[in-house]
């Protein structure tokens, strides 16, 4: 049996924005990742600070929910370029 190797920082990140693509949860993107929590606040914490992500305060329920930015969408784009050269 063959198994897949574990995904490449690049590739999380990938994931992240592109499930950001709508608003969503924090909680529904740490289970779509299947990230550990720790992990997942690293990743979401840096794609903040680099303003890849930006968080949207006041939903009807009271919690926050995350969407990817302009810069996000761009830099997206150049990871799906490098990961489809990489393969």
């Amino acid at each position: 049996m063959i198994f897949e190797t574990k995904r490449s920082e690049l590739k999380i990140v990938e994931e992240l924005l592109s499930l950001a693509r709508e608003e969503t949860k924090k909680t529904w993107l740490m289970y779509q990742t299947n990230l550990c929590y720790s992990q997942f606040v690293l990743y979401l914490n840096f794609l903040i600070e680099k303003k890849f992500l930006e968080i949207h305060n006041g939903t009807a329920s009271g919690t926050s929910t995350y969407m990817i930015t302009e810069k996000g969408k761009k830099f997206l784009k150049s990871i799906d370029t490098v990961l489809v050269h990489v393969k």
